[in-house]
C-alpha cells in the first residue's frame, strides 16, 4: 500500500516574526519577501509511479533488464487530501530472487526558481542551441523572476521482498 500528500500551499509573505526579525528591506534584497510560510491545504499528488529492482543473480546478467523505471503509474483523483492505493507484483511469486520497490511521487507542477534548468532555446540534434541560466548578479535582469513549473517529486525508502516471505 502506498499513500502520498502533497505539501502545503505557501501563504504569501513572510511570518510577523521573520519579518520582525530580519526587516522588511532585508527580506526583500533575500528573498523578494517570500518565506518558508505553509498554509492549510495541500497540492494535489499527479500520479504515484513504483519502480522495481532485481539484483543481479551473477556478473553476467545484463543490469538493464533487471530495472524496470517505472514499473506501475498509478494516476491520482485531482484532490488536495492525498493519494493511495495498492499493488501485488505476480512475477514476485514465481521468482527466488530478491525484489526492490522504490515509490516515486509526483506533485503537481508549481512554480520553482531555476526550475527551467539552464533555460535552453532552440534545440537542434537533440543539442542546446543557447543556454540563458539565471544568475544571481547583473548577468540576469533584475525583473526576470527566474521562474519555471517544475513536479516536485518524493521518494519512498527501500522496500526489499523475498518471495516466500
Amino acid at each position: 500500500r502506498v499513500r502520498a500528500a502533497g505539501a502545503f500551499r505557501q501563504t504569501p509573505g513572510c511570518p510577523a516574526a521573520v519579518v520582525g526579525a530580519i526587516g522588511e528591506e532585508r527580506l526583500e534584497r533575500l528573498c523578494g519577501q517570500e518565506c518558508h510560510h505553509p498554509g492549510e491545504t495541500r497540492h494535489p499528488i499527479d500520479r504515484i509511479e513504483i519502480v522495481r529492482i532485481r539484483p543481479r543473480v551473477d556478473d553476467e546478467e545484463p543490469i538493464e533488464s533487471l530495472i524496470d523505471d517505472p514499473w506501475r503509474t498509478f494516476d491520482c483523483p485531482r484532490e488536495a487530501n492525498g493519494c493511495a492505493f495498492e499493488f501485488e507484483d505476480a512475477a514476485l511469486a514465481d521468482s527466488d530472487r530478491e525484489h526492490i520497490y522504490y515509490a516515486r511521487v509526483l506533485q503537481e507542477a508549481t512554480p520553482a526558481i531555476n526550475g527551467g534548468g539552464l533555460r535552453c532555446s532552440g534545440i537542434t540534434d537533440g543539442t542546446c542551441d543557447a543556454i540563458h541560466p539565471c544568475y544571481s548578479d547583473e548577468r540576469t535582469a533584475a525583473d526576470d523572476d527566474c521562474l519555471a513549473p517544475v513536479r516536485e517529486r518524493a521518494w519512498s525508502s527501500p522496500i526489499f521482498v523475498v518471495a516466500g516471505s
